[in-house]
């Protein structure tokens, strides 16, 4: 059997891997491996006697360098070389150690192979081989020559390194003759190109959506399947996207990347961030087609939309209501449950919405935040605000469809519409008796009772009304607001004014000597006859 010496071996695959020079390599991978036996297990040049002294001193030269794998005579290329570092002597695998590299290698190209062909061991001159159906070797298509100098990366081509060292020089070759933007593979470019054009080419086989890239038909896919791929590791939430999953994990971190450059806030999505700055800008770029209102986001129009449409999708379930929002829908069914979720700290009461528990701490504090332009009046709530205003306007927008009367607020004409159907809605526990208004009921049940809330200031006298009361003090004040148009006789009283004009339209009162009745009637004139044979006149007699 003839070998090359091994000092020969050595100083080559030296120099070579001081060289980088991989024809050199090749050359003499070629060279051992010809060289070779067919024995199974390669023998050290030196015999077998000093087999196990020169696997000592591989190892003391090997120590931390690379190593160049030579596998035995077969079809497949001849060398797989990874250059980390400059090494003294590398050292051949004998079969043993260099088969788990050749299954290891195969295993990759078959993870990364959609279809994987059917392998399997031959028995040929040189030992045992891996090949697939075919009668290849699977190795040659797996085989990495060419390295980066960059990060030491490995790839099957030129045209592949060639590629990669694009990503760190940042340098973009291919440019788009439509807009400005370059990119590092052609293929990046073409789809890129399907934006200008509108051609979505990967349909959807179970719906009629289209997309411009395969990842999202893909991805779309998952909508009609259901899977879910990506779960979260800290609460059972799944997504169908990656991107989902990591800004839902976010929310377990609390960390807020999007800051505001004009203010404190932060968020967790950068479009949350986009939609809030349109508030310090002022700028509504979502406008309503059927009017002038315009919006900060989308959503917003949509709602809007539902307006003009007069649909409203939200349904109750319990009863016929429908809502234009799912949150008035959400508010609504707690009224049919009966819960009130929001309790008053300072009181007993309790409220269905958010909104009423703080309208109702406001009694509390005393505080009225809603002031009239026009006078001094402060409001506790805006649509008391609103209201109060049209009695500077004197704009009265609620009108009776029965008749010409119209109304400042619109429970004001609700209830004047009782008075035509002539219905009365509030009955008395205790009596018969119905009214038009709670108030009158309220009203009526002081008699009842007994009650007299209204109290006088000035003598100890009660009344059940406050319009008694008020009537009462005049006593004490001595005004007499109500005036009669004839004698100009003033009283304190309506009631006592109405029984005095009928009297003194009958004449039954004696005129006031300093206020004389100017409307003083003189007695009617008898009508003149009308002489006819029938009806002859006075003193003469009838033919």
């Amino acid at each position: 059997m003839s070998h090359i010496p091994g000092s020969s071996v050595r100083d080559h695959m030296k120099w070579a891997g001081l060289l980088g020079c991989e024809a050199v390599l090749s050359s003499m991978a070629l060279m051992q491996a010809s060289s070779i036996a067919a024995p199974k297990k390669m023998m050290s040049p030196l015999g077998p006697a000093s087999a196990h002294g020169s696997g000592q001193r591989d190892m003391q030269e090997r120590g931390t360098q690379g190593h160049m794998v030579l596998p035995t005579s077969m079809t497949c290329p001849p060398l797989l070389l990874r250059k980390e570092a400059d090494f003294t002597a590398p050292r051949l695998l004998d079969e043993k150690e260099m088969r788990p590299s050749e299954d290891m290698q195969l295993k990759k190209k078959t993870r990364k192979s959609g279809t994987p062909s059917k392998v399997r061991e031959q028995d040929g001159p040189a030992g045992k081989a891996v090949v697939d159906e075919n009668g290849n070797c699977p190795l040659s298509k797996v085989q990495k020559n060419f390295i980066c100098d960059h990060c030491y990366g490995a790839f099957r081509s030129g045209y592949h390194l060639k590629r990669h060292i694009l990503i760190h020089t940042g340098e973009k070759p291919f440019a788009c003759a439509v807009c400005d933007m370059r990119f590092i593979q052609r293929y990046h470019l073409e789809r890129h190109s399907l934006t200008h054009t509108g051609v979505k080419p990967y349909a959807c086989s179970m719906c009629d959506m289209r997309f411009f890239q395969r990842y999202h038909l893909e991805r779309h896919s998952l909508t009609h399947t259901g899977v879910k791929p990506y779960a979260c590791t800290m609460c059972d939430m799944r997504f169908f996207q990656r991107y989902h999953l990591q800004r839902h994990s976010l929310i377990h971190t609390g960390v807020k990347p999007y800051a505001c450059s004009m203010c404190d806030r932060r968020f967790f999505q950068r479009y949350h961030l986009q939609r809030h700055s349109l508030t310090h800008t002022g700028v509504k770029p979502y406008a309503c087609s059927i009017c002038d209102m315009r919006f900060f986001q989308r959503y917003h129009l949509q709602r809007h939309s539902l307006t003009h449409t007069g649909v409203k999708p939200f349904a109750c379930t319990m009863c016929d209501m429908r809502f234009f929002q799912r949150y008035h829908l959400q508010r609504h069914s707690i009224t049919h449950t009966g819960v009130k979720p929001y309790a008053c700290s300072m009181c007993d009461m309790r409220f269905f919405h958010r909104y009423h528990l703080q309208r109702h701490s406001l009694t509390h504090t005393g505080v009225k935040p809603y002031a009239c332009t026009m006078c001094d009046m402060r409001f506790f709530q805006r649509y008391h605000l609103q209201r109060h205003s049209l009695t500077h306007t004197g704009v009265k927008p609620y009108a009776c469809s029965m008749c010409d009367m119209r109304f400042f607020q619109r429970y004001h004409l609700q209830r004047h519409s009782l008075t035509h159907t002539g219905v009365k809605p509030y009955a008395c526990s205790m009596c018969d008796m119905r009214f038009f208004q709670r108030y009158h009921l309220e009203r009526h049940s002081l008699t009842h009772t007994g009650e007299k809330p209204f109290a006088c200031d000035m003598c100890d006298m009660r009344f059940i009304q406050r319009y008694h009361l008020e009537r009462h003090k005049r006593v004490h004040s001595g005004e007499k607001p109500y005036q009669c148009e004839r004698c100009q006789q003033n009283f304190s009283r309506t009631d006592r004014l109405l029984r005095h004009r009928r009297l003194c339209q009958g004449r039954g009162v004696t005129k006031v000597e300093a206020q004389p009745c100017p409307y003083t009637q003189e007695p009617p004139q008898a009508p003149t006859p009308t002489w006819s044979p029938l009806h002859p006149a006075p003193g003469r007699l009838a033919v």
